[in-house]
């Protein structure tokens, strides 16, 4: 490959994953003396997957970290001063083991209500769920950045009124004022940040992974670990570890190529190590039954704030996760559902989260999900003992989330459907 037609890939690489627009794209090739014509060609169809007219759901355009998207308003908020609703059930959907029991006893008794949670695997059975009615009634729901388009197109949920929620403005990280999933975050507020990488046990796995000249082919290198190997159970963290597998960095691809090739991987893992999927990496890393784990920050962190067992040993537990640009870092975020029998009270449920002794309590002593709270510092976590010094590399700054970040972005229509066929495949054996 000559100089010319590697800078090329690398321009098309930073422009399918969303660190370069169509028009710093074109401008970085005519610095270095390429035409757009070479990199369509060595790009084919994917010079056009993230072009600033591509959309997804409902004809809404795609958001990426630099390019933000406000999404369409299909009612009105609720209105300002209006008393919460009293009695009966305030229903959340959810996933399991998110939060803290404790703090769902806490809104209860404060606004006379009782407290159900509907829980859900994935974001793909959340979507569908709530879309088909299979789930009614809730108020409130878990969402991630790459599907909350998607819910907006299919009326999933309801616009916010900022006015129940100052915690938002008064607690949070910047960026979350004004998302570039949600411009004005007309829809969302942030919940947890999280980045995704690799935990194993350093009493079981020998290698030094973090070390290693590219940390991903661990999995596909883990035969003395059969039995004891995970990936995610999520169609798009799953794909990604294969395509970082690659040195592919385009984390919303829809090249059918680079999607096949990755199924193509993951399921090579099955006879390497007779891998597992799930989500469940904070309970199956500090009991030993599993030492090497595709996981999120989150699952790491809760592994030793609240799974550890008495008398494990947290030092065991290690992290890496990629350099910032190279390597996935989301946000998941709550709504108010459209259907919601008590929309004032699914506000006040937002604003409940955002709470700063709310927010804390619910990531050190529960979940392990760090919120992203202006109060709440790797500097503090580590010099109050609560996270040991082995797993800083799990913890975030505000600066994670900036326009250059790796983020696994909404998709086309069509683009979806291939990530979850190939998933599909994958998961169904």
């Amino acid at each position: 490959m000559d100089r010319g037609e590697l800078t090329a890939r690398r321009i098309l690489t930073s422009l399918r994953g969303g660190r370069l627009s169509r028009r710093e794209a074109l401008a970085a090739l005519s610095t270095a003396g390429l035409s757009a014509t070479a990199l369509r060609i060595l790009g084919g169809s994917a010079w056009a997957d993230s072009p600033p007219d591509a959309v997804g759901p409902g004809g809404i355009a795609l958001a990426r970290p630099n390019r933000p998207v406000k999404l369409p308003v299909f009612q009105k908020p609720i209105e300002s001063g209006l008393k919460p609703e009293k009695g009966g059930t305030f229903n959340i959907f959810n996933y399991a083991d998110y939060v803290d029991k404790k703090l769902l006893d806490a809104f209860a008794k404060k606004y006379d209500v009782n407290v159900q949670v509907t829980t859900f695997d994935s974001m793909d059975q959340a979507i569908t769920r709530l879309a088909t009615k299979a789930v009614r009634n809730m108020d409130v729901t878990n969402v991630i950045s790459n599907r909350i388009a998607q819910a907006v197109a299919g009326k999933l949920v309801q616009p916010i009124n900022k006015d129940y929620i100052p915690n938002l403005q008064k607690n949070c990280w910047p960026q979350f004022m004004s998302p570039f999933y949600d411009v004005d975050a007309q829809y969302t507020i942030p919940y947890t940040v999280y980045t995704t990488g690799i935990g194993w046990r350093s009493d079981k796995v020998s290698e030094d992974i973090a070390k290693m000249d590219n940390p991903w082919s661990i999995f596909w290198q883990s035969e003395k670990y059969k039995g004891y190997v995970s990936i995610l159970d999520d169609s798009r963290e799953a794909l990604v570890a294969a395509m970082l597998y690659r040195g592919e960095y385009d984390l919303n691809t829809e090249d059918p190529k680079v999607i096949d090739k990755a199924l193509e991987d993951l399921l090579a893992l099955t006879s390497i190590c007779n891998v597992k999927v799930n989500i469940t990496g904070y309970q199956t890393l500090p009991e030993g039954s599993c030492w090497l784990a595709h996981n999120w920050s989150g699952n790491v962190l809760s592994a030793v704030l609240a799974f550890m067992p008495e008398g494990g040993d947290p030092t065991k537990i290690q992290y890496w996760a990629p350099p910032p640009g190279k390597g996935p870092i989301q946000n998941d975020m709550w709504a108010v559902c459209a259907g919601s029998k008590k929309p004032v009270l699914a506000h006040l449920w937002l604003n409940f989260l955002l709470d700063e002794d709310n927010a804390y309590h619910n990531f050190v002593d529960y979940n392990g999900y760090q919120p992203p709270q202006n109060s709440i510092t790797p500097e503090r976590l580590v010099a109050s003992k609560l996270i040991p010094e082995n797993l800083h590399t799990a913890i975030m700054t505000a600066k994670d989330l900036g326009p250059d970040s790796l983020q696994e972005a909404a998709l086309t229509n069509e683009g979806l459907k291939l990530w979850q066929s190939a998933y599909a495949r994958f998961n169904g054996g």
